[in-house]
């Protein structure tokens, strides 16, 4: 069992007919579907056959029981239910260019401030049973420090964005119970880090205050990924891009797929990317296609 702490939202996602023009009201393909990092994560381990399991908290508006719904329907075990009376749902708006990358994007988080180190507190044991645990940086800071000192099996965690992820500042040279593998991709690896232009000296920062792994994503330019004794620098796989939203989450649950099975870092990282460049494809965030994908294709 795979524990995945994080956001589920509704993603509306706009895509261009066309080229796309700046400042104007833009003829676009609009997509409504259920998204959210922590979802999307547990969404493609679901798919690549893991069993998993989505600890996070919902609304009681109406189109809270179809998000919970559509969470079970896709693989995934809700468990605990935790709904928050009189809150609204998560929704992320995102706006992309004719490459499909995105130009704007507008996330309503409120509702993760309700989910608190208490109530996690009250699961810690079955969580710590679980082979792995992915957090995602919706979470709030004090609940990424709880899991942190708390958690017994591997701890993932996503940074989210370049805003949410310097919530990992205050988890990095803490005293943990387990190891610690980040993903970041170069906005948040710069922000957090203050380097800029040397991936190298980077990725030897967040080794240094702490980091049992790092996985730094940089788009087309690939991933560079280290423990502090191997590095590795794989190229992106070149695709047409349709919707970039997402292709993180995919890189994110490949690795943590691959790790569990034994991979060596290098394995992994190059199933994440091939994970990734399937995201790439769909219009959604999650593309079912990867569930074609095993170790053995990379």
């Amino acid at each position: 069992m795979i524990t995945v702490i994080g956001a589920a939202n509704v993603d509306i996602t706009a895509s261009p007919i066309g080229r796309y023009v700046p400042c104007d009201s833009n003829p676009s393909r609009v997509e409504i579907a259920f998204g959210g990092v922590g979802r999307n994560i547990a969404h493609n381990l679901c798919l690549l056959g893991d069993d998993v399991r989505l600890f996070t908290v919902f609304g009681d508006d109406s189109i809270a029981l179809s998000l919970r719904d559509d969470c079970r329907c896709v693989g995934m075990t809700v468990d605990p239910i935790l709904e928050v009376a009189g809150a609204r749902s998560n929704y992320f708006i995102c706006v992309n260019d004719h490459n499909g990358e995105m130009q704007a994007g507008a996330a309503d988080m409120e509702l993760m401030q309700h989910l608190t180190p208490e109530m996690v507190a009250a699961h810690i044991n079955s969580i710590n049973a679980s082979q792995a645990v992915v957090a995602d940086c919706n979470l709030t800071e004090d609940l990424l420090k709880y899991l942190v000192e708390h958690c017994t099996a591997p701890l993932y965690v996503d940074a989210t964005s370049a805003a949410k992820a310097m919530k990992i500042r205050s988890l990095l040279g803490k005293e943990r119970r387990s190891a610690l593998i980040v993903k970041v991709n170069q906005a948040e690896a710069v922000a957090l880090s203050g380097i800029r232009g040397n991936v190298e000296a980077v990725a030897r920062w967040f080794v240094e205050q702490g980091v049992t792994r790092i996985y730094i994503t940089m788009g087309p330019r690939g991933v560079y990924c280290s423990d502090g004794g191997h590095s590795v620098s794989l190229p992106s796989e070149t695709v047409t891009v349709v919707n970039a939203t997402g292709a993180g989450d995919a890189f994110m649950a490949a690795v943590v797929h691959a790790e569990l099975r034994g991979a060596p870092m290098e394995e992994s990282c190059a199933i994440g990317i091939k994970a990734a460049s399937i995201a790439l494809q769909s219009l959604t965030a999650v593309n079912s296609e990867i569930k074609h994908l095993s170790l053995g294709k990379i």
